[in-house]
């Protein structure tokens, strides 16, 4: 009966690529908090079989529609409204965390870069 499985999770493979949905800082989320789809899922409330939708899900927008919005995709997967709004506030937060790293981390290479250059025009 779940003969579309390999096709969605191929699709949620190249949603992470998408910033508007949700399969990337899920992914990050299940990463950081080291937890497969079967404690994600008990965590929300829902079966395994939704994570795959839930991926697929556009964002939340932000106050005042979150709560809303929530509620919808939460019915939609069948999840409990409050867990998924937890975890989706915590899957953004680690986001935010990862992109502040990667940025910092590409401003100190450009420094170095920066320096290396001073220095080997200063030695010429």
């Amino acid at each position: 009966m779940n003969k579309y499985s390999p096709s969605l999770s191929r699709l949620v493979m190249l949603a992470q690529g998408r910033p508007s949905l949700l399969a990337l800082p899920l992914i990050l989320y299940q990463d950081q908090e080291d937890l497969d789809d079967q404690q994600l899922a008990a965590g929300l409330g829902c079966s395994v079989d939704m994570l795959t939708r839930l991926a697929l899900c556009e964002r939340p927008r932000p106050a005042p529609h979150f709560r809303e919005d929530v509620e919808r995709i939460a019915h939609y997967i069948q999840a409990d409204p409050m867990q998924l709004a937890m975890v989706i506030r915590a899957a953004e937060s680690r986001e935010a965390l990862r992109q502040r790293a990667v940025a910092a981390q590409d401003r100190a290479q450009r420094t170095l870069l920066a320096a290396r250059d001073n220095e080997e025009a200063c030695n010429e």
